[in-house]
Parts: C-alpha cells; structure tokens; sequence
C-alpha cells in the first residue's frame, strides 16, 4: 500500500447518517475497513437539514461559492455558498457539505409528505427537481476540500451517477488539473437501472453546470444525454458491486433496465470490473441478542436453533400471525423489501397466489412497501379466505421487524429481476434464514444447494418448484437444511466480510487506479 497515501469516498449516504438504499452500507463498510487497515480515510457528504443537530459538524475548513444554471430559469446563474466541515467517526475523517440546497433537504434523495403540504408540486417519493445542482455541490466541495487539505496522491471513490462527474472535474478543470496531477479515482456503479444514471439531458445545461467544455461532455453521450458514468469511463476505473452484474451489463443482459450503458461501454473499449460487496456480520449476529437486537440468541453455525424457534414465536404474536400448526410443524418464507419490478414483486405475487390456492403446508410473511397496485395486490390476496392462517402481508418498512423476520423465518425470497449484487441474501444467511434466489446479478454467491437455493428461469413456475421442493426437504431430510444453514453462515465470515472484500478486491483496485 506503498502507493496509496489516503482514500475519499464522495457519497450522497452513509449509514448512521444518511440512508436511503444499500449504497450506505457499502461506504461505511468500505471506510470502516480502511480504517483499521491503517489506511487514512475521509467520507465526504452533504450536512442535510435532517440531521441532527446533535451531530457535530465539526470544524470549517473549507468555504467557498458556487454559480450553478437553473433549469427552472432559461439556466440563469445564481451563486450559492458552500462550507465544509470536518469531523471524526470511528476513525474515519467525516466532511460535511453545508449550502443551502442541502440544509432545505428532509430525505437523501426525495420529497417528503411535509414538503408536498408545504408546495403541491413537490410529490412525495419524487426527486429533488435540483438534484444536478445537488451533485455538483457535493463534488465541487470534494475537490475543493482535497485541493486544501491534500495529500497530492488521493484516491476518490466516487459512488453511484450522483458522484461520476468528479473524475473529468478533476483531471479537466484547469483550477484542478495541476493540483490533482498525482491523484486517481474510481468509479462504483452501485445500480444501473434506470433513473439510476443521473444524466443531464441538455449538453448546454451540462457545461454550465460542471464547467467542462463540449469536446470532454462528448465522450459521455448516450441516448442524446450526457450520462456522467459513462464520462467517467474515460477517466477512472468503472466499478460494479459484483462481478456477475458487470458481465451482465457488457453482454447487455437487461439492457432495457440499463439505458445500454454497458453496450456503450463495450464499444469505446472501456473496462467494467465487478467486486462482490461485503457485510459487517457483527450487528447481525444472532450468537448474541445484545449485538443483533434479537430477543432471544441461537448459533446457525453449530445448528442450536432453540433461540430461532422461540424468534419465531416472538415474530407471530408480533404481527398476530398463527399457524394453529406449532412453530415448528410448516416452513415459513418470508420476503422483505421494496415492492417494485425490480424486486421481482409480480413473479413473488403470482406464486404465492398459486401455492396459498392450493390444501398445503406453506406459510408467508411479506413486508414492504411501494408503489400501491402492488401494495393492493398483496392486500387482497392476505384477505382472501384461502390465504387465512398462511399468509401475512405488513405494507411497511419496520426494521426491527424486518430483523424479527429474517430470524423467525426458515426461508428467505429473493426473486429480483435483476440484482446488482444483494444485501438481503448475506443477511438471511447470518440469520439462519435459508436463502431463495433468481440466479442472476450478484445473487450467483448464493450457491444452489450449498448454501442456499437458486432458480434460472424468471417465472413463477420456477419459483414454485423451487418452493415445493425445499418444502419436501423440510418435512422429509431438514438434517441437510441444517447443512446448507451452517455453510451458508460460516461462509459469511470466511468469504464476505469487509475485511477480506477490501484485502482481496479494493485495494489490489485502488492500486490499479494509479498505474492507469
């Protein structure tokens, strides 16, 4: 590590602070990692107005102004003042962003129901109608602050379309261009889908906003926008979160859901690479109820699974859900998660639908919420007469019983159409919850009958086979479930940690990011 002097992850999330999706987790599990490498390491993100103001945002070290367009406003400019403030979390170097943008800002990355009451027009669930001008605070303030507070060698790890314009700022930009000489950078694409991309549909809105001239835009032209991952191809390494969703994207698997970033990236001979996320297993280990937040503790490693039982227990007096079967008698699968396409929702809803039609032993629990046809579906299928006793459905996110779920369950439904590489699998796994996956994305590290179950074809046919035969393992050979549940645990500490993914993954990266 000779070469690497200090590592800045740019972000919109980081978890504790600021959360919104799985991007959170792997910026805090990447910088903590760093961190006790020994590795000097910043996170750099906004001070939202949701904060609390209990967080202490440290010390000023950078302040600054900014002329940024408004689309809104014939891409008039207007100048806005930004600070940053540097503070310490476990010994990682925290800079908060601060600017009026992000002090107006009650979510990540959309409008709540207090900003809709207040303004009609700002819906809730939807973006940020500044969200490009949000960006660019963000990166501005990053280079600006590596600019003063050095060293020249940094690596910035920029995450997800919101951070991707950072690398041509920097190496383009003549304010930045000398003073980051030595420096590099890298890209991770944490989604493809679309609305994922951040792209600026308007080349000249693009050059007022970053600063960078036409011919550098150019190179990220796709679709007739200017796409900033695709930008930033041409100038840092381009990272997916698995290996499997990085072959998908460049054999345009999905390329309907991808807006043909891998294609383009195939033609221009830029390199996608793909690194398989890791977990903290510390908070989700059920071998204590102090760390896990758990009421009762069991060990999936040695097969005590006592404490899973009563969990189970604790889980249907919790959404008042009984079997009348015992705790033990019927398998329970259970999904979490947000109800959308991408989640693989419609092919869950269409086999629970066959399966809970028929006389038969299965049992589910499904929470989540999102877009409302889906949540009425669900609904409607917990209150027909035939789902009564076998199905639950929760239409919210709760996680201290999503947590419950996960322990009490003896499956995990995983069902995504696409997945670039999946959190929910890592933690069934910790939680003795036997996971159930499309094999597809970073899904394939769920190994079919080693350390879970997996099905190729997306369709419910697929699904309810795979259903009906871990439902036969479970009455007639649960001796090799409980095989498949050591492995899938014990592998979680060998293979998946952010210790072992920053050794084996990150670094030997970072250090490729400098030779080019």
């Amino acid at each position: 590590m000779n070469a690497l002097r200090s590592v800045w992850h740019v972000t919109r999330e980081y978890a504790g602070l600021a959360e919104a999706g799985g991007v959170k987790d792997v910026v805090r599990g990447l910088a903590d990692a760093l961190a006790r490498k020994g590795v000097p390491t910043t996170v750099v993100l906004p001070r939202y107005g949701f904060l609390s103001p209990a967080i202490d945002r440290g010390q000023l070290v950078v302040s600054f102004t900014l002329s940024l367009p408004d689309q809104d406003k014939q891409n008039r400019l207007f100048d806005e003042h930004v600070q940053v403030f540097q503070s310490q979390m476990q010994g990682v170097r925290l800079l908060f962003v601060e600017s009026p943008r992000y002090s107006a800002l009650r979510d990540v990355y959309t409008y709540t129901a207090q900003d809709e009451a207040e303004n009609e027009w700002r819906k809730k669930g939807t973006g940020h109608w500044d969200s490009h001008q949000l960006n660019i605070v963000l990166q501005r303030a990053a280079l600006e602050a590596a600019a003063r507070l050095g060293p020249d060698r940094v690596l910035f790890h920029c995450h997800d379309g919101q951070t991707a314009f950072l690398p041509a700022m920097m190496k383009e930009l003549p304010s930045y261009a000398g003073v980051f000489r030595e420096a590099a950078s890298v890209v991770t694409i944490h989604n493809a889908g679309k609305g994922y991309h951040q792209e600026v549909w308007s080349p000249e809105f693009a050059s007022l906003l970053t600063g960078l001239p036409a011919s550098v835009l150019q190179k990220g032209m796709l679709g007739g926008t200017i796409d900033p991952l695709l930008l930033a191809g041409s100038y840092s390494v381009l990272c997916t979160v698995s290996e499997q969703y990085a072959a998908e994207l460049l054999e345009e698997k999905g390329a309907e859901t991808s807006g043909g970033l891998g294609r383009a990236c195939r033609e221009r001979g830029i390199p996608l690479r793909g690194i398989t996320n890791g977990i903290d297993p510390t908070p989700w280990d059920p071998r204590s109820s102090e760390r896990s937040g758990l009421p009762f503790a069991f060990d999936p490693s040695t097969g005590d699974l006592e404490g899973k039982k009563k969990c189970r227990r604790s889980l249907e007096a919790t959404i008042g859900f009984s079997s009348g079967r015992g705790t033990d008698k019927a398998p329970l699968s259970a999904f979490v998660g947000r109800l959308t396409e991408q989640k693989g929702v419609d092919i869950l809803f269409r086999s629970l639908k066959e399966i809970l039609s028929r006389q038969s032993n299965f049992l589910f629990v499904v929470l989540g919420s999102g877009e409302k046809q889906r949540e009425d579906m669900f609904s409607e299928l917990a209150a027909r007469s035939s789902s009564q006793g076998k199905f639950c459905f929760v239409p919210r996110y709760d996680p201290a019983l999503a947590r419950l779920i996960y322990a009490g369950s003896d499956f995990f439904l995983i069902p995504s159409e696409y997945e670039p590489c999946g959190l929910t699998d890592f933690v069934s796994q910790l939680l003795g919850s036997i996971p159930i996956v499309h094999r597809v994305g970073g899904l394939v590290k769920v190994r079919n009958g080693e350390t879970g179950f997996s099905y190729d074809e997306q369709s419910p046919a697929a699904l309810v086979a795979v259903l009906d035969k871990t439902a036969r393992m479970f009455f007639e050979d649960p001796s090799s479930l409980d095989t498949i549940r050591r492995r899938a645990f014990s592998e979680i500490f060998t293979h998946h940690t952010w210790d072992r993914v920053l050794e084996d993954g990150y670094l030997p990266l970072y250090e490729g990011a400098f030779k080019g």
